[in-house]
């Protein structure tokens, strides 16, 4: 017995590997790590990202970790430097390389993880997968920047996107969704601040509001139901995403550009008639529309809370507001369809495309 463990020992101490050359990620001083292949590091429970926000939040902790960095989408991914990346989806820094020669970056946790700057290759365990987009070096901070969802997926992680309030959700494959609804609610609180603070000017409907107390319960569980956060306006109750702003700086500029081929939903909720409007819409720097993308999902979601039991209904709602909003795109807003109205247990809902909506969906008590 004495014998077998002195081998056991001797096998475990082996179970390493040296990479010379390859120094830890935006280090220049130490040649030479030692990373042990087969750490059975624990996965966090959950990690969310929120672009243009320099922080992210852990395990559904509302106190966010401060990053010098701030994630940005480019071609439709979020990127972070490599380091916050991976120490927020539980890789410490001694696990973390960087190869000079070959430009590769190196993560180890439960798995060993590989990218190369400029090439659309991920290595999960040193198999390949091909992706849309290829980690970047900005040398003028010196980082090197990782597509979040591609390296959390590779790490054992599911990931989702919220285009509402853009952020990345991450959490352990096979595990069950976690409700990060409380940090979402910070993350749309410190955004809002942040761009208020920018801009004085901002709309009130994007100012940063704690008057909370008096919101209706529909508009608390509308809130939920998208993972968004309305302000107060006037008689309403309203969310619409930052460059809806009269005016614009770069930042607000560049994310509208980067957004600018699908669509978006704005929302408001008017309290003193009762009546609730779903605007598709499309940015407004635009001048031909017909390569937006459309989602109208916002739409069906709204439909379906407000009428659960009427799925036939449901359907010939969607089936006509994807009419209108397609009649909008395709001949580039210069021919709509005409409005037409339903009328569901006492409640109107009226389909239409007006201003700079593909579509509009008003669902009102009453005739």
């Amino acid at each position: 017995m004495k014998r077998f463990t002195i081998f056991v020992i001797l096998v475990l101490a082996f179970i390493t590997i040296d990479i010379f050359g390859v120094n830890p990620a935006n280090s220049e001083t130490v040649s030479v790590t030692r990373v042990d292949l087969y750490n059975q590091q624990k996965l966090v429970k959950s990690v969310v990202f929120a672009i243009g926000l320099n922080q992210y939040f852990v395990d559904g902790n509302t106190e966010g970790v401060t990053i010098d960095a701030k994630p940005f989408l480019q071609e439709r991914r979020t990127f972070l430097p490599v380091r916050f990346l991976s120490n927020a989806l539980g890789v410490e820094d001694r696990y973390i390389a960087w190869e000079d020669s070959t430009a590769k970056v190196t993560l180890i946790s439960k798995n060993r993880v590989e990218m190369l700057i400029g090439q659309k290759t991920i290595f999960s365990n040193g198999t390949p997968k091909e992706i849309d987009v290829a980690p970047l070096l900005k040398s003028a901070e010196g980082r090197t920047y990782l597509p979040a969802r591609y390296v959390a997926e590779a790490l054992g992680y599911d990931v989702v996107w919220d285009e509402a309030t853009q952020t990345v959700l991450c959490w352990p494959k096979g595990e069950a969704r976690p409700d990060v609804s409380a940090v979402v609610t910070k993350v749309v609180e410190e955004k809002r601040k942040a761009e208020a603070a920018q801009n004085p000017q901002l709309p009130p409907n994007l100012l940063p509001t704690d008057k909370s107390e008096g919101k209706p319960e529909e508009v608390r569980q509308l809130e939920g139901i998208f993972g968004i956060e309305t302000a107060p306006y006037r008689s309403s109750w309203v969310y619409a995403p930052v460059w809806e702003k009269s005016t614009w700086d770069d930042d607000v500029r560049k994310l509208a550009n980067q957004n600018k081929h699908r669509s978006y939903f704005a929302i408001d909720y008017d309290t003193k008639i009762n009546s609730m409007y779903v605007n598709i819409q499309w940015i407004r720097n635009l001048s031909d529309i017909r390569e937006v993308e459309l989602d109208l999902s916002p739409v069906e979601k709204v439909i379906n809370w407000n009428f659960p039991n009427q799925p036939d209904k449901v359907q010939e709602i969607m089936a006509y507001a994807w009419e209108v909003a397609e009649k909008t795109r395709v001949t580039n807003r210069m021919d709509r369809a005409p409005l037409r109205e339903y009328f569901i247990d006492n409640r109107k809902v009226t389909i239409q495309s007006i201003g700079l909506c593909f579509v509009r969906v008003i669902v009102r008590e009453g005739d």
